[in-house]
Parts: structure tokens; C-alpha cells; sequence
């Protein structure tokens, strides 16, 4: 129980400070906030290139690979393959991404850049630098590696939940 007579929110000792779940309550308030802000910044560069803020995460996605399959895609969104196969169709019918067959499994379709999508991504490029040197300002190369690893781990803790959860949910019901 907390000071308060609330019940903790957590039970693993290293997120109750003095006995307290107040700093972990804390914690997730801000990380729920900077999300917020994480996806404004999205939604705005989006916007700049003239695409949906999902588009423009398969586009980023896409920009860091020579190609990737929509099952790929949708594994690092974490999203359903169904939910990218149509955002993709959306960028690909506008010219933005290419849609191959993958030549060693021609079940799979693959998302490749073309001149469009580079020269959208040279376009943006400006205003990403701007932004993201300020939404990462308060990190040096050390806590930059560090924030990395840990919000890596954070999201593979976060799929377990969600596991738990979708179960714990038809428990309830």
C-alpha cells in the first residue's frame, strides 16, 4: 500500500522507492508525455512530406535498408502485416515506394526507395536534423547508447505485457 492507502502499482522492489510507488507513477507520465511529443514530431514531418504518420515510419524504416518485406515492416512497427500491406499500397500507388517480389520467396513483397522517396527524404532531412538534435539534447554519446539498449529492452518487456494483458483480459471478461 502507498502512504496514501492506494495500492502499489508495481511490486518489484527496484521501481518502489521508500517504499513508494510515486517516482515509478512519475516515470510513466513522462514517457507516456515525451510520446506524445515523439508523435507530434511524426505527425509534423509527415505532414512536411505530404504522408500519413504510419507511411512515414515505413518510409524511415524503409530508408535504412535496400529493401524490406512487409512482414519485416510490420514486426518492427509492431503492427499487423494486413494494416502495412495497405499503407504501403497507399505509398507505392503514389509513386513514393516501390513493391517487388523477393526473388528467394516470391510469396513475400518486398519495399524498396526509388528517386521519389530519396529526394522526399533529402527534403525532410532539414528539418529532421533540427528537430531531433532537440528532442535528444540532454544526451551525450554514453546515455545515448545507454537510452538505446534500454528502450530496446523496454519495448521487448512491453510485447510480454501486452501478452499477459490481451490474456488477463479474457480472464476478466
Amino acid at each position: 500500500m502507498s502512504r496514501k492507502g492506494r495500492p502499489h502499482t508495481v511490486s518489484r522492489r527496484a521501481l518502489l522507492i521508500d517504499g513508494s510507488d510515486a517516482e515509478f507513477r512519475g516515470l510513466i507520465h513522462d514517457l507516456i508525455a515525451y510520446g506524445h511529443k515523439l508523435d507530434t514530431c511524426r505527425d509534423a514531418f509527415a505532414a512536411i512530406a505530404g504522408i500519413s504518420g504510419v507511411q512515414y515510419e515505413i518510409l524511415m524504416l524503409v530508408s535504412r535498408a535496400e529493401s524490406l518485406s512487409i512482414g519485416e515492416v510490420a514486426e518492427r512497427l509492431h503492427r499487423s502485416g494486413a494494416f502495412i500491406t495497405i499503407e504501403a499500397n497507399k505509398l507505392a500507388a503514389r509513386g513514393i515506394l516501390e513493391k517487388a517480389s523477393d526473388p528467394a520467396d516470391g510469396r513475400k513483397v518486398l519495399l524498396e526507395m526509388n528517386s521519389k522517396s530519396e529526394a522526399l527524404l533529402q527534403r525532410l532531412a532539414p528539418y529532421q536534423r533540427r528537430i531531433n538534435d532537440i528532442l535528444f539534447e540532454s544526451l551525450d554519446a554514453k546515455r545515448f547508447r545507454a537510452l538505446r539498449s534500454l528502450a530496446a529492452a523496454l519495448v521487448a518487456d512491453g510485447d510480454r505485457a501486452v501478452a499477459l494483458l490481451d490474456y488477463l483480459k479474457q480472464e476478466a471478461a
